[in-house]
């Protein structure tokens, strides 16, 4: 099942570090154990800077590239990753100021993803300001303990598919 998060459009934060913390303790606990993430739009120097600088505080956890699943559903691409785990949770949430839908171009990352195995548990898309998990329903009983905002199905603008899309390679 698909659900979705809407973040709040404005200067005011979406997340608190405690939803955004346990939001990504609650992906731990379904399998998560890599995650991606973009730098979108660094054309200048000073947002190339930031790129770098980011990249380099992440550098710890890299895994390389591995075949995941591709945030435009469809079908699955060699991307970098890295480990999620607590040390990797902690810096997340101090790069995003401990709000996961923390947005401003050309100055923050965007376009979190959270993986199961190869495939999306969690897509951040934070300048559309919106967030899709895809779960199981016995998995979705205990992500409402957390008491976070959400919607089921997918979000006006982004979203997944239902299940990936496990496209052929081309030969």
């Amino acid at each position: 099942m698909l659900i979705n998060f809407v973040g709040t459009c404005s200067r005011t934060k979406t997340f608190t570090r405690d939803q955004s913390k346990n939001l990504l303790q609650f992906c731990r606990s379904v399998g998560a154990t890599l995650f991606a993430v973009n730098f979108v739009f660094a054309k200048h120097e000073a947002s190339e800077k930031l790129m770098e600088e980011f990249y380099a505080r992440l550098s710890r956890f890299s895994c390389g590239e591995k075949d995941l699943e591709n945030p435009c559903g469809d079908g699955f691409a060699r991307q970098h990753c890295w480990v999620l785990d607590e040390q990797s949770v902690e810096t997340i949430l101090d790069e995003t100021d401990g709000d996961l839908f923390a947005h401003d171009t050309l100055n923050l990352p965007e376009d979190w993803l959270f993986y199961v195995g190869d495939t999306i548990l969690l897509q951040i898309i934070t300048h559309e300001q919106e967030a899709t998990l895809r779960i199981s329903e016995t998995q979705y009983a205990e992500f409402k303990k957390l008491g976070i905002t959400h919607a089921l199905g997918c979000p006006r603008w982004s979203g997944l598919p239902e299940d990936p899309v496990r496209a052929s390679r081309p030969r």
